[in-house]
């Protein structure tokens, strides 16, 4: 590492310390104070269970519309899914998840614009016990983004958000298709990945964190064709996307965790963001 990003982390890590011990603390407990007090009214209460639950579904959707300009513009600008077979499964996935059709079609109109240069942006921060962090967003103007991310990172105390740099160099980029373990022996699974060109299988957990499952690996953008592949052949893809593997892992204790946790709820939620990555563990 160099002196300028060596002194640039110490700095970002004595930083740290102020909102480790302070801003996110005081976001945890004025959330446990609005719990309490949503007690005293029902009907607060069902308001923000709705709240939360149209959040996380707002942001399914935002992923799926990344999904769709991603589909469209990796195979030829084709919107017919009827010759399009990464946009056909992609289709059927927002179906699942119940994706209104007029977003669907907002987001082909937005693939194809000649208007729209949105592309795959990465920035990078260190969060808690020095964990490594990349923020993925599709953006058109990254100078912008890089600001809307620092405003909203100050909210919560992060010194700095950083552009992508020393940090990325810590993470292999790939893109990933699962299938559920049951019934599939590892000699199966090798076969299969060979059949539909993935790069590797493994053993894993799937992304709603319950189920084991086959793990496909390929190239970043590679795993619509992965998807297609498998269910052509009968299975059930239970998720897909692209992901940032860490070569080198930080454990952290349980309270580097909590905080660690709520940075990347945060981020998360904002527009244009794809995903946190770290190698925290």
């Amino acid at each position: 590492m160099s002196v300028t990003n060596l002194v640039r982390y110490c700095s970002l890590t004595s930083k740290l310390s102020y909102f480790t011990t302070r801003s996110l603390l005081s976001i945890e407990s004025i959330n446990c104070d609005a719990r309490r007090y949503a007690g005293h009214a029902h009907w607060q209460n069902i308001a923000k269970t709705k709240a939360a639950n149209d959040q996380i579904k707002g942001r399914v959707i935002g992923k799926l519309s990344s999904k769709i300009v991603t589909a469209v513009r990796q195979n030829g600008n084709v919107t017919d899914p009827q010759y399009n077979a990464v946009l056909r499964a992609t289709l059927e996935e927002c179906r699942r998840n119940n994706m209104p059709k007029e977003t669907i079609d907002r987001a082909i109109k937005r693939a194809v614009a000649q208007k729209d240069n949105s592309k795959q942006t990465l920035f990078e921060f260190i969060g808690p016990g020095r964990a490594l962090c990349l923020i993925e967003v599709m953006t058109d103007n990254p100078k912008r983004t890089f600001n809307y991310l620092n405003k909203n990172a100050a909210k919560i105390g992060i010194p700095e958000i950083a552009k992508s740099g020393q940090i990325a160099e810590y993470f292999d980029q790939r893109g990933y298709a699962c299938i559920e373990k049951s019934n599939i022996t590892e000699e199966k699974a090798t076969e299969l990945a060979i059949e539909i060109n993935a790069e590797e299988v493994v053993e894993a957990i799937d992304d709603d964190g319950e189920r084991t499952v086959w793990k496909f690996f390929g190239p970043p953008l590679f795993y619509g064709q992965m998807k297609v592949n498998l269910t052509q052949r009968g299975y059930n893809v239970t998720s897909d996307g692209s992901e940032f593997i860490p070569k080198v892992t930080v454990p952290l204790n349980e309270r580097d965790k909590a905080l660690l946790k709520q940075i990347i709820t945060v981020f998360e939620d904002l527009d244009q963001v794809e995903g946190v990555h770290t190698n925290a563990v």
